[in-house]
């Protein structure tokens, strides 16, 4: 059990390497190792163990009922994996999880981490404030989602991104971006540039200037 890689998971902020050990031999875990293009967990199978990556890298996908794949996130050790559907009466995957590349786990179930969080405040503490980030950031792209075309969900992306300034910065490639929006990366490259020719931003790879700022609000208002 690789201690130094786990001890950098979010859920375990705050806590000696030492502790940590300590928490994980008291209760039940696995450590299994799957190769790129492995399945690490179902959209819609139970939710029943808490995930974490230890090393290496996956994408999380979710699958319409028409068959339709969107990228939802990719996601790079270390980290724990949808813990805010741990819990609850439908606990289920929300996304399916695939190995981009060779990866290592850690894996504790659902028992377990009950056991755990009541063992020591600190790491209920980090379950609970990573819970509730992860729940914004999904808040978020729902909000982004709801919008039906690209220019209105660039338009929410970019004003959330800003905080309040006009200078920012992408934090995404347009092919990631593109995914997250699940759209062609030629379409929203387009839009950027529409929306560049309109007036409403300046593009410069991924530097951004908000030139009119209340066009921007105004179509997340009004469209």
């Amino acid at each position: 059990m690789n201690i130094d890689n786990i001890a950098k998971c979010n859920i375990f902020t705050g806590l000696q390497p030492e502790t940590i050990k300590d928490i994980l031999v008291s209760v039940q875990t696995e450590e299994p190792f799957f190769k790129k293009g492995d399945l690490l967990a179902l959209q819609g199978e139970p939710c029943n163990r808490l995930i974490i990556i230890t090393k290496g890298s996956v994408k999380a996908e979710m699958i319409d009922p028409s068959g339709k794949v969107v990228k939802v996130e990719d996601i790079s050790a270390p980290q724990a994996l949808a813990i805010l559907f741990l819990f609850g009466k439908k606990n289920k995957f929300p996304v399916q999880v695939t190995a981009c590349e060779d990866v290592e786990t850690l894996i504790i179930h659902k028992q377990s981490v009950l056991k755990m969080l009541t063992q020591n405040e600190q790491l209920l503490k980090n379950y609970l404030d990573v819970s509730a980030n992860y729940a914004s950031v999904l808040t978020e792209k729902l909000n982004i989602m709801s919008f039906r075309t690209i220019r209105q969900k660039l338009s929410m992306y970019i004003l959330n991104l800003s905080e309040g300034e006009n200078n920012l910065k992408l934090d995404r490639s347009q092919n990631a971006l593109a995914e997250y929006f699940g759209v062609s990366r030629p379409s929203l490259a387009r839009e950027l540039r529409n929306m560049q020719d309109d007036g409403l931003i300046s593009v410069d790879n991924k530097n951004i200037l908000i030139v009119d700022r209340n066009k921007l609000i105004h179509l997340i208002k009004f469209l």
